[in-house]
């Protein structure tokens, strides 16, 4: 509720609210964009032109029941088209033409060193055959505890398809593993954290 206090305050100018915003959410911000790109310089420059954006735009910029959704939108949709104009033409129409990456959690792993060592390759294994969308649904979902329609404002897409998604995501991270026992183990250490 404060967040939100913060948010009308600064869309009425002022200052120390949006500063509260921006500390409130510039790592969050640059952990989610260096999920596209290992480049730095693109993530900040992101985040920085998306904030002196909306302080130059406060008026004109409409209320909203998440800044946190807002803000991983409107910084996806910045690195996103920054990245495409860094490809060439031929590939500028592809729906994927991002990178991203999604780390899997080992420090809650308190197993012996060979079943860890084969459950992080597991994990691994089934997070790097995830395609690009379907990782970042995994870490909108689980990492960053978004709803359904928190996902569906942030990546642009209809309810139903960020469900299909995850569902797709689940069943294909479901397949790396032979056992039910390593696919909770899974879900409880690494998503839930």
């Amino acid at each position: 509720m404060e967040d939100l206090k913060d948010w009308k305050a600064y869309r009425n100018g002022d200052k120390a609210a949006f500063e509260r915003i921006f500390r409130q959410h510039i790592r969050l911000l640059y952990k989610y964009g260096s999920r596209f790109t290992a480049d730095a310089g693109v993530v900040e420059d992101c985040i920085q032109e998306l904030f002196i954006d909306l302080w130059e735009k406060r008026a004109s910029i409409g209320e909203t029941d998440s800044i946190k959704r807002y803000l991983l939108g409107a910084v996806r949709r910045r690195i996103v088209r920054k990245l495409q104009k860094q490809l060439p033409l031929a590939h500028a129409e592809e729906e994927e033409n991002y990178n991203f990456e999604i780390e899997a959690n080992y420090e809650s792993l308190l197993i012996n060193d060979e079943i860890e060592t084969e459950n992080k390759q597991n994990i691994e294994k089934a997070l790097t055959s995830l395609s690009k969308r379907q990782k970042e649904i995994i870490y909108l979902k689980y990492y960053q505890e978004l709803s359904f329609q928190e996902i569906e404002e942030t990546l642009g897409i209809s309810y139903q398809s960020a469900r299909n998604l995850l569902h797709k995501a689940l069943q294909a991270i479901k397949a790396s593993f032979p056992t039910i026992k390593q696919i909770i183990l899974l879900i409880m250490i690494n998503f839930l954290h």
